[in-house]
């Protein structure tokens, strides 16, 4: 199973900048939520996966986004 570690030195790459600026500027809503705010956040958070989830060779299924290492390691061992 990879693991992309976001901690790592190597600067963010234009499009990710791209994409990380949209989701702060647009997609900081809960995309679990209904209400228009967290609608825009599900379609960014679900082309994200799509995006992500071609770079790596992957269905968007199979991609899961967590925030931390140890949360990883907690959904894959429970």
């Amino acid at each position: 199973m990879p693991y992309f570690d976001a901690a790592s030195s190597a600067p963010l790459h234009p499009v990710a900048r791209q994409a990380l600026q949209a989701s702060l500027d647009e997609g900081w809503a809960d995309p679990a939520r209904l209400y228009r705010e967290g609608r825009r956040a599900r379609v960014l958070l679900d082309a994200a996966r799509e995006a992500a989830a071609e770079a790596v060779g992957c269905r968007p299924d199979e991609l899961v986004f967590t925030s931390s290492g140890t949360r990883a390691v907690l959904l894959y061992t429970s």
